[in-house]
């Protein structure tokens, strides 16, 4: 339902209004998304790698997930699904979780705080809270928003945004936060 309601949230045309910018938070604890190269990572789970040729990404996830293939979603997006066994696109399995890959066409191109700007007045509209945020850079330099938000009903999710290309990538995850978080910490560039 999260991932349905940020779908239809980022179709919404952007609203000109004044929204008090979010404090940064630096966080210190497991909560914080994983900043170091993931090759210094040690992870809790068996690998298999998302790799996205095109926007020049990738990151790690569970083995044993299942990857949908690449879903056009109007004349401005698409998306990708991964699921956790037992979770589908339309509910998370007990104890499981489900991370939803977005890639969108937006103006202006390439740029992230613009974008970012856009998606909290989206997700302020929707009554989300965020609970922290963060930015780090991926190893070809481009940054990276991470947000931890809850919905109106206290469920908590996750959103990570960064560029590919001339789009946006947003990946948000859903479920067992601590697993998402560690999955969300391997995003990293390719070549």
């Amino acid at each position: 339902m999260v991932a349905l309601i940020i779908a239809i949230s980022a179709c919404q045309p952007v609203v000109e209004t004044q929204v008090p910018a979010a404090v940064p938070v630096t966080v210190d604890t497991p909560e914080a998304i994983a900043t170091q190269a993931p090759t210094q990572m040690v992870l809790s789970f068996t690998p298999a790698t998302y790799s996205d040729e095109v926007g020049k990404f990738a990151f790690d996830y569970p083995d044993m997930w299942t990857l949908d293939a690449e879903q056009v979603i109007g004349d401005r997006g698409s998306q990708t699904l991964l699921l956790s066994p037992g979770s589908t696109a339309e509910s998370i399995a007990q104890d499981g979780s489900r991370i939803v890959l977005m890639r969108y066409a937006w103006d202006p191109k390439n740029d992230l705080a613009a974008r970012v700007a856009q998606r909290k007045t989206a997700w302020d509209a929707s009554g989300f809270v965020i609970l922290v945020e963060s930015t780090r850079e991926l190893e070809d330099g481009r940054a990276v928003v991470d947000v931890h938000m809850e919905t109106p009903d206290k469920n908590q999710f996750m959103v990570t945004l960064t560029t590919i290309g001339d789009k946006y990538l947003e990946i948000s995850a859903e479920g067992d936060l601590a697993l998402c978080q560690e999955i969300l910490g391997t995003l990293r560039s390719i070549d």
